[in-house]
């Protein structure tokens, strides 16, 4: 039998002793295996010679006695456009500006390092003022065997951005091996010529510890590459292991910020030597089988294994995995694993707690319910027949939020227009928004004016004793006169669409609602011509993740110039701005009101 077999019936007649050596064996060779698999993989990135490809430009050779010298967080090539450093120094993750060098034939076959940053694509620093000048293909071999080329060949072909979400990206860095999950994005910039690379690390996609916790499940990484192991924090929890090694290497973090548990390569020893202590002697057999399995390119499914943990039996279900599939010789070994210890027990527990759960999402659906009908009621026809008014309101995806709109004819002739945005989400906004709300119906019915109105309101805030702000705008619509008087707390600036060109309308705006208690607020005129159409609206409509306050302003007022264009009234205007903008759920919740003149 050789290293690699895993006969469970033959391992069953030796000790556990013999069955760990045996495994300690396999794992080292298989390690071996595949970090010359890495290396002679990157080494085959340098067999095109530099030589052989001509630029369109070039830059200075590496200068000696860099590495004495202070790092730079940017470093770039005299004659290259005085914004690139600032563009660079921005950027998060690895960045470089490159300069595509091409063969005969006219394709891209190298690319000259012409700027970057301090950040090596396996995210540790670097000062890059030694990558200046030279080729990837001499720097960064692993670059061309792990696939970037094939990126930056598609920006330059498509001649717009490429991008890549998992790269597996391997290279031989000052005589060491460095390796990463990458995703990135490429774009040419074409008046130079000239590629802006952005590489980030990809995190692992985690459970949080406290569903870790509840679900006693976890997950572990063995790279046999670099010799490092990565816990979940559930399942060292699980497993009985330290949380927090004293010797482990520093967190690494994913994109959502949680520190994964990296250990050193002398920590793996020490803690798989300590968890082979905790599984039961008569389970070490077909655990160390299978775990040869696995260092040969297999797969196990639904194995279970009894530890000693605490002085008690902890049962264990376990999944392994081997990447690359079918490899033979993996670079890395994937677990998830499973305390199932009074599984039927934990079972009915679970279902309660679920039941629980449905009961109480069941209540929040019907009181959002009816804090969304008291927010957003339907609105009537106003008196005046050259005039109508729509609105919609479109939930976040968690549900109502502090989002209100108000529209009533008073007995002097008047309309009161208003919208509102109460800060938070939740029941909690909305419980506020409906008490804004009630406070201006009660207060439209003075003669005061819409500034003062506001001012009133935000007293009302202010002394509520919630600790908490809003937005608003208020105004009176005099219909005769076709004037509107209006005041903004804070609150976005209106859109109005004249002659079918779309403008914020100029106002002064004072403070949000509830940062003091007696805000003074200005009064703003707008005179009404026939086919106007007038947009008032909450933050959640020009505010997306990704997305500045100028593009989102910009969208909305094409969105405004296209829906006046096709005419109607005004619900009809604001369906589609809401169609045009806003799915079924919003990343905040939005709310437009529009007003048109016929």
């Amino acid at each position: 039998m050789n290293a690699f077999s895993a006969d469970p019936g033959s391992a069953a007649a030796r000790t556990p002793e013999d069955a760990f050596r045996e495994l300690d064996r396999v794992a080292l060779r298989t390690e071996a295996c595949a970090r010359h698999r890495a290396r002679v993989r990157v080494t085959e990135g340098r067999s095109l010679p530099a030589s052989s490809a001509r630029s369109t430009g070039s830059g200075p050779p590496r200068r000696a006695g860099a590495a004495h010298r202070a790092t730079p967080e940017v470093a770039v090539l005299p004659g290259l456009p005085s914004w690139l450093p600032a563009v660079l120094g921005v950027l998060r993750g690895s960045a470089a500006v490159l300069l595509p060098q091409y063969a005969g034939d006219g394709a891209a076959r190298d690319f000259l390092v012409v700027g970057a940053n301090h950040l090596e694509l396996s995210g540790v620093e670097r000062d890059p003022r030694d990558l200046l000048g030279r080729p990837l293909s001499q720097t960064r071999p692993g670059i061309r065997a792990g696939g970037m080329y094939d990126v930056y060949r598609r920006a330059l072909e498509g001649r717009g951005p490429a991008t890549a979400d998992d790269l597996d990206y391997v290279d031989l860095v000052d005589g060491g091996l460095q390796r990463g999950r990458l995703r990135g994005t490429v774009v040419l910039l074409p008046d130079e010529g000239l590629l802006l690379t952005n590489w980030e690390p990809v995190g692992d996609v985690r459970l949080s510890h406290r569903i870790q916790e509840r679900s006693r499940l976890g997950w572990a990484e063995w790279d046999l590459v670099s010799g490092r192991m990565r816990w979940s924090h559930g399942l060292r929890r699980l497993l009985g292991l330290p949380t927090a090694p004293a010797a482990a290497a520093e967190p690494e973090h994913g994109l959502d910020g949680e520190a994964r548990s990296v250990t050193s390569v002398d920590d793996v020893t020490a803690e798989l030597l300590e968890l082979r202590r905790r599984i039961v002697p008569q389970d070490v057999p077909a655990f160390a089988a299978d775990m040869s399995a696995l260092l040969h390119g297999g797969e196990v499914v639904d194995r279970e294994v009894t530890l000693r943990v605490a002085g008690r039996e902890r049962r264990i279900r376990w999944i392994g995995h081997a990447e690359p599939e079918g490899a033979g010789v993996p670079d890395s070994l994937l677990f998830t694993a499973r305390n199932v210890t009074g599984q039927e027990e934990l079972l009915s527990r679970a279902l309660t707690e679920t039941e629980r759960l449905r009961r109480e999402a069941a209540v929040d659906r019907r009181v959002s319910e009816t804090f969304r009908q008291a927010l957003t009621p339907p609105l009537g026809v106003l008196t005046a027949p050259w005039l109508s008014v729509g609105a919609v309101y479109v939930p976040s995806d968690s549900g109502v939020g502090g989002d209100w709109y108000k529209c009533r004819e008073l007995p002097d002739g008047r309309v009161l227009l208003a919208v509102g945005d109460a800060s938070g989400h939740g029941v909690g906004a909305a419980s506020r928004a409906v008490q804004q709300r009630s406070a201006l119906a009660g207060l439209a019915y003075t003669d005061q004016d819409a500034a003062a109105l506001t001012t009133a309101l935000g007293e009302v805030v202010y002394y509520s004793g919630l600790d908490t702000t809003a937005t608003c705008v208020v105004g009176h619509l005099h219909p005769r006169a076709r004037v509107l008087r209006w005041a903004s707390a804070g609150h976005p600036t209106p859109v109005l669409v004249r002659d079918g060109v779309p403008r914020l309308l100029e106002a002064e705006h004072g403070l949000m609602l509830g940062v003091t208690a007696h805000a003074a607020y200005p009064l703003t005129t707008t005179r009404l011509r026939s086919g106007d159409l007038l947009l008032w609206y909450t933050d959640g409509v020009i505010e997306r993740r990704g997305m500045d306050l100028d593009e989102g302003i910009a969208a909305l007022m094409a969105a405004a110039r296209e829906c006046a264009e096709r005419g109607g009234s005004a619900q009809e205007a604001v369906d589609c701005v809401a169609a045009a903008l806003l799915g079924r759920e919003a990343e905040d919740d939005a709310t437009i009101l529009a007003l048109c003149v016929q």
